[in-house]
């Protein structure tokens, strides 16, 4: 089996789906102690009829991947199925999406999205 996350007195650290924590080179994690931090680059709530989807647009100058955050009001999980946030290189923009079945509800959905702060 396959271990992703290690706490030791240095920090945390999170590797990459399928990479082992234990052997995992810097490039490999996706957090670890010294990395950069993050900053907040959008908020909001906003929302979204069924079949719908919304653009927000953020800066974002390291265009690395940003981590983003999502909750509905009325308590739904995001998932593929219900809603979601979809985004690509340059990594400055993203769509959230309210599930594509006809018929769906509206929701509320709050997101909040970090960007890696190195360049900002």
């Amino acid at each position: 089996m396959t271990d992703r996350i290690r706490f030791d007195a240095s920090g945390a650290r999170i590797s990459k789906p399928g990479i082992d924590v234990n052997v995992a080179n810097e490039s490999q994690l996706t957090l670890y102690p010294g990395m950069s931090s993050m900053s907040l680059a959008a908020q909001d709530t906003v929302t979204i009829p069924g079949g719908q989807r919304i653009t927000v647009n953020f800066n974002n100058p390291s265009q690395r991947l940003p981590y983003v955050i999502l909750g509905a009001t009325d308590g739904t999980a995001p998932d593929r199925e219900t809603f979601c946030a979809e985004t690509s290189p340059p990594f400055n923009y993203m769509y959230i999406r309210n599930d594509v079945q006809s018929g769906a509800p509206t929701r509320q959905i709050t997101y909040a999205v970090l960007v890696d702060n190195l360049f900002i």
